[in-house]
């Protein structure tokens, strides 16, 4: 058993990420309901069949505290840097489709009920890749009595999720873990941010880059 957990992002920006904080408020005031309604009225929006409400419901449900405790702390890492740079009137569209392209992957690929952030997170996270790979990640990791906090390339902690998500996918071992939205949400966060970037929707300038701004200082 062992955690790995990134805290904090290297990323410079002077904008306010409103809607990854709306984001995150939604998420908790839905968790809050989860709570206090019965399961049979949330049971429509879990992820287990091609209706609108499941679609785009699952994305806000999470399966207990530890659940929604970690997607919040990707979510807050990686959104805030995300959202700061496509701008608030992108941000929320985003997080919305790559969380449907989650859902239409695990749909496709995986038959089991799912619900959670952690396919549109992981969407999130294809785009911060591809908007900032070199910039350094602080990490905490955690093994028996061994404790250690370190920086490392984004791209390094970011393939190793990845990896270790198709090692599940493909191994079929799912210990509850819904690998295929992960995958799902990642790589068409991937592609989404190369079409904005393209389109020139979003502009990426090489001072986004931590390493290079180090150089030029």
């Amino acid at each position: 058993m062992f955690l790995l957990l990134p805290y904090k992002v290297d990323v410079k920006s002077s904008r306010r990420p409103y809607a990854n904080y709306l984001v995150i408020v939604a998420m908790i005031a839905v968790f809050v309901l989860q709570q206090i309604y019965p399961k049979e009225r949330m049971d429509p929006f879990v992820l287990s069949g091609w209706s609108a409400r499941a679609l785009l419901g699952y994305m806000w449900l999470h399966d207990g505290y530890p659940h929604i405790i970690f997607n919040l702390l990707f979510l807050w890492v990686f959104g805030n840097a995300v959202c700061a740079k496509i701008g608030n009137v992108l941000y929320l569209p985003v997080y919305i489709a790559v969380g449907l392209l989650a859902a239409v992957i695990h749909l496709t690929f995986d038959v089991r009920p799912a619900l959670g952030a952690s396919g549109a997170i992981n969407g999130i996270i294809g785009v911060y890749l591809v908007l900032y790979p070199y910039n350094s990640i602080k990490c905490f990791f955690w093994f028996l009595a061994y404790l250690r906090w370190f920086s490392i390339a984004g791209f390094w902690i970011i393939l190793l999720r990845v990896a270790l998500d198709i090692l599940g996918a493909i191994s079929g071992y799912t210990g509850g873990v819904a690998y295929f939205a992960h995958l799902g949400g990642f790589f068409g966060g991937v592609i989404l941010v190369i079409i904005l970037l393209t389109s020139k929707l979003v502009n990426r300038d090489s001072m986004d880059d931590a390493i290079i701004r180090s150089i030029k200082a």
